[in-house]
């Protein structure tokens, strides 16, 4: 895993989102048992531990916005999704992932073409 070149939400705009979200999804749901549910927050804590906690109202709305954009790629990809409650819920392609040697390349598998 990689980290940014820079901290802020500026550095977290710059980030590619496949990647991005392979690596924080890994991060989060490590341990997390298939079909169990992994609180949405610790998506946001695990960005702020890499990229600094959001300062500002902009600052937050554009940190969310990349939030829910990730979640909706690991919803594209199959691998997580959102429960009704809140939580996200690990899939079975979701814990193929976490073991790939390459996450990236297999979230990228992933996806919709």
């Amino acid at each position: 895993m990689t980290e940014s070149s820079g901290t802020g939400v500026e550095a977290l705009l710059r980030e590619d989102i496949i990647p991005l979200a392979a690596s924080t999804f890994v991060t989060v749901f490590t341990g997390v048992g298939l079909g169990r549910n992994q609180a949405r927050n610790q998506v946001d804590k695990e960005l702020a531990r890499r990229f600094g906690k959001p300062r500002g109202s902009d600052s937050y709305h554009a940190f969310q916005a990349v939030v829910h954009q990730m979640v909706l790629v690991w919803e594209q990809a199959r691998i997580a999704s959102r429960t009704p409650s809140g939580p996200l819920l690990l899939l079975p392609d979701g814990a193929r992932l976490l073991a790939a040697s390459n996450p990236v390349d297999e979230l990228r598998g992933l996806l919709p073409r």
